[in-house]
Protein backbone atom coordinates (compact mmCIF):
# COMPACT_ATOMS: atom_id res chain seq x y z
CA UNK A 1 0.00 0.00 0.00
CA UNK A 2 2.87 2.85 1.02
CA UNK A 3 4.53 1.98 -2.61
CA UNK A 4 1.23 4.14 -3.96
CA UNK A 5 3.41 6.89 -3.25
CA UNK A 6 6.64 6.60 -4.58
CA UNK A 7 7.19 10.24 -5.98
CA UNK A 8 5.17 12.15 -2.78
CA UNK A 9 7.17 12.77 -0.11
CA UNK A 10 4.53 14.00 2.33
CA UNK A 11 2.59 11.86 1.50
CA UNK A 12 4.39 8.59 2.42
CA UNK A 13 5.64 10.67 6.19
CA UNK A 14 2.06 10.88 6.43
CA UNK A 15 1.15 6.94 5.78
CA UNK A 16 3.85 5.99 7.60
CA UNK A 17 2.87 8.34 10.49
CA UNK A 18 -1.07 7.24 10.63
CA UNK A 19 0.02 2.84 9.85
CA UNK A 20 2.65 3.77 13.21
CA UNK A 21 -0.51 5.09 15.12
CA UNK A 22 -2.66 2.63 14.16
CA UNK A 23 -0.11 -0.03 15.26
CA UNK A 24 0.64 2.06 18.37
CA UNK A 25 -3.42 2.08 19.21
CA UNK A 26 -3.73 -1.93 18.23
CA UNK A 27 -0.81 -2.70 20.32
CA UNK A 28 -0.01 -0.38 23.08
CA UNK A 29 -3.37 -1.94 25.59
CA UNK A 30 -1.84 -5.69 24.98
CA UNK A 31 1.86 -4.63 25.89
CA UNK A 32 0.36 -3.27 29.08
CA UNK A 33 -0.38 -6.88 30.24
CA UNK A 34 3.13 -7.92 30.16
CA UNK A 35 3.98 -5.50 33.29
CA UNK A 36 0.95 -6.55 35.22
CA UNK A 37 1.75 -10.52 34.77
CA UNK A 38 4.83 -9.83 36.74
CA UNK A 39 2.64 -8.10 39.69
CA UNK A 40 2.72 -9.44 43.23
CA UNK A 41 -1.32 -7.85 43.62
CA UNK A 42 -4.35 -10.03 43.78
CA UNK A 43 -6.05 -7.00 41.73
CA UNK A 44 -5.22 -5.33 38.45
CA UNK A 45 -3.41 -2.42 39.14
CA UNK A 46 -1.03 -0.74 36.25
CA UNK A 47 1.80 0.17 37.20
CA UNK A 48 2.29 -2.99 39.45
CA UNK A 49 3.78 -1.74 43.27
CA UNK A 50 5.24 -4.90 43.61
CA UNK A 51 6.93 -7.80 41.54
CA UNK A 52 6.85 -12.12 41.49
CA UNK A 53 6.40 -14.51 39.57
CA UNK A 54 4.02 -15.95 41.23
CA UNK A 55 1.06 -15.90 38.32
CA UNK A 56 3.73 -17.74 36.10
CA UNK A 57 4.81 -20.43 38.80
CA UNK A 58 1.03 -20.97 38.95
CA UNK A 59 0.31 -21.45 35.52
CA UNK A 60 2.94 -23.52 35.20
CA UNK A 61 2.67 -25.78 37.75
CA UNK A 62 -1.04 -26.53 37.23
CA UNK A 63 -2.02 -29.59 35.45
CA UNK A 64 -4.91 -28.24 34.25
CA UNK A 65 -3.48 -25.20 32.08
CA UNK A 66 -0.49 -27.35 30.83
CA UNK A 67 -3.39 -29.31 29.19
CA UNK A 68 -5.15 -26.33 27.76
CA UNK A 69 -1.78 -25.30 26.54
CA UNK A 70 -0.94 -28.48 25.15
CA UNK A 71 -4.77 -28.28 23.22
CA UNK A 72 -3.76 -25.00 21.70
CA UNK A 73 -0.44 -25.11 20.78
CA UNK A 74 -1.49 -28.69 19.04
CA UNK A 75 -4.99 -26.51 17.49
CA UNK A 76 -2.58 -23.85 16.33
CA UNK A 77 -0.37 -25.83 14.74
CA UNK A 78 -2.69 -28.11 12.71
CA UNK A 79 -4.95 -25.36 11.57
CA UNK A 80 -2.15 -23.79 10.13
CA UNK A 81 -0.76 -27.14 8.48
CA UNK A 82 -4.69 -27.08 7.66
CA UNK A 83 -5.41 -24.20 6.22
CA UNK A 84 -2.55 -22.57 4.46
CA UNK A 85 -2.08 -25.06 1.78
CA UNK A 86 -6.37 -25.40 1.22
CA UNK A 87 -6.08 -21.38 0.98
CA UNK A 88 -2.93 -21.61 -1.34
CA UNK A 89 -4.94 -24.46 -3.56
CA UNK A 90 -8.20 -22.54 -4.10
CA UNK A 91 -6.10 -19.26 -4.58
CA UNK A 92 -4.45 -20.98 -7.37
CA UNK A 93 -8.21 -22.42 -8.66
CA UNK A 94 -9.26 -18.51 -8.70
CA UNK A 95 -6.37 -17.15 -10.03
CA UNK A 96 -6.31 -19.61 -13.15
CA UNK A 97 -10.00 -19.90 -13.78
CA UNK A 98 -10.71 -16.01 -13.64
CA UNK A 99 -13.93 -14.22 -13.66
CA UNK A 100 -17.49 -15.75 -12.64
CA UNK A 101 -16.20 -19.44 -11.24
CA UNK A 102 -13.44 -17.24 -9.24
CA UNK A 103 -15.93 -15.11 -8.01
CA UNK A 104 -18.12 -17.74 -6.83
CA UNK A 105 -14.92 -19.59 -4.78
CA UNK A 106 -14.43 -16.75 -3.46
CA UNK A 107 -17.43 -15.34 -2.40
CA UNK A 108 -18.08 -19.35 -0.62
CA UNK A 109 -14.69 -18.69 0.95
CA UNK A 110 -14.72 -15.10 2.26
CA UNK A 111 -18.23 -16.07 4.01
CA UNK A 112 -16.96 -16.78 7.34
CA UNK A 113 -15.06 -13.76 7.80
CA UNK A 114 -17.96 -11.82 7.44
CA UNK A 115 -20.88 -13.65 8.88
CA UNK A 116 -21.91 -12.84 12.05
CA UNK A 117 -19.96 -14.55 15.04
CA UNK A 118 -23.23 -15.88 16.46
CA UNK A 119 -24.84 -17.52 13.03
CA UNK A 120 -21.28 -18.83 12.65
CA UNK A 121 -21.62 -21.06 15.84
CA UNK A 122 -24.98 -21.81 15.53
CA UNK A 123 -23.98 -23.33 12.17
CA UNK A 124 -20.93 -25.24 13.21
CA UNK A 125 -23.13 -26.00 16.29
CA UNK A 126 -25.61 -27.95 14.11
CA UNK A 127 -23.13 -29.85 11.71
CA UNK A 128 -21.04 -30.63 14.40
CA UNK A 129 -23.77 -32.15 16.32
CA UNK A 130 -25.09 -34.01 13.15
CA UNK A 131 -21.66 -35.62 13.19
CA UNK A 132 -21.14 -36.19 17.04
CA UNK A 133 -18.10 -33.81 17.13
CA UNK A 134 -19.57 -31.94 19.90
CA UNK A 135 -16.56 -31.43 22.74
CA UNK A 136 -14.04 -33.08 20.36
CA UNK A 137 -10.51 -31.85 19.64
CA UNK A 138 -11.30 -32.60 16.18
CA UNK A 139 -14.86 -30.74 15.92
CA UNK A 140 -12.96 -27.28 17.29
CA UNK A 141 -10.05 -27.66 14.75
CA UNK A 142 -12.97 -27.97 11.80
CA UNK A 143 -14.22 -24.46 13.74
CA UNK A 144 -10.44 -23.04 13.40
CA UNK A 145 -10.10 -24.42 10.02
CA UNK A 146 -13.06 -22.59 8.81
CA UNK A 147 -12.16 -19.05 10.48
CA UNK A 148 -8.85 -19.21 9.33
CA UNK A 149 -9.34 -19.95 5.71
CA UNK A 150 -10.53 -16.28 4.93
CA UNK A 151 -7.63 -15.14 6.70
CA UNK A 152 -5.15 -16.63 4.56
CA UNK A 153 -6.69 -16.39 0.98
CA UNK A 154 -7.10 -12.41 1.74
CA UNK A 155 -3.38 -12.34 2.28
CA UNK A 156 -2.27 -14.70 -0.63
CA UNK A 157 -5.14 -13.97 -3.11
CA UNK A 158 -3.11 -10.27 -3.77
CA UNK A 159 0.01 -12.25 -4.07
CA UNK A 160 -0.86 -14.83 -6.95
CA UNK A 161 -1.83 -11.82 -8.48
CA UNK A 162 1.29 -10.50 -9.37
CA UNK A 163 2.77 -14.31 -9.92
CA UNK A 164 4.35 -14.82 -12.85
CA UNK A 165 2.80 -18.13 -14.67
CA UNK A 166 5.52 -18.26 -16.90
CA UNK A 167 7.36 -20.09 -14.34
CA UNK A 168 5.15 -22.75 -14.02
CA UNK A 169 4.50 -23.64 -17.36
CA UNK A 170 8.46 -23.47 -18.08
CA UNK A 171 8.86 -26.19 -15.30
CA UNK A 172 6.05 -28.33 -16.21
CA UNK A 173 7.04 -27.92 -20.03
CA UNK A 174 10.85 -29.55 -18.41
CA UNK A 175 8.74 -32.56 -16.71
CA UNK A 176 7.38 -31.42 -13.70
CA UNK A 177 4.58 -32.38 -12.57
CA UNK A 178 1.94 -29.95 -10.95
CA UNK A 179 2.61 -30.95 -7.40
CA UNK A 180 6.66 -30.57 -7.89
CA UNK A 181 5.87 -27.03 -10.03
CA UNK A 182 3.42 -25.87 -7.01
CA UNK A 183 5.78 -26.79 -4.52
CA UNK A 184 9.29 -25.75 -6.70
CA UNK A 185 7.92 -22.44 -8.37
CA UNK A 186 4.97 -21.40 -6.35
CA UNK A 187 5.80 -21.93 -2.63
CA UNK A 188 9.43 -21.31 -2.63
CA UNK A 189 8.84 -17.93 -4.43
CA UNK A 190 6.42 -16.86 -2.01
CA UNK A 191 9.27 -17.98 1.28
CA UNK A 192 12.24 -15.76 -0.97
CA UNK A 193 9.48 -12.49 -1.14
CA UNK A 194 9.03 -12.98 2.86
CA UNK A 195 12.64 -13.41 3.37
CA UNK A 196 13.68 -10.56 1.56
CA UNK A 197 10.68 -8.30 2.77
CA UNK A 198 11.80 -8.95 6.61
Amino acid sequence: MLEAYPQNRLARILLWSFAALVMAFLVLPTLVVVPLSFSASNLLEFPPHAYSLRWYENFFGSATWMAALRTSLILGTLTALIAVPFALLACISMNRLGGKTAAAIQSVLLTPSITPGILLAIGLFFVLAAQHLIGTLFGVLVGHVVLAVPVACIVLLPALARFDWNQVQAARSLGANWARAIGGIIVRNFGSACCRRH
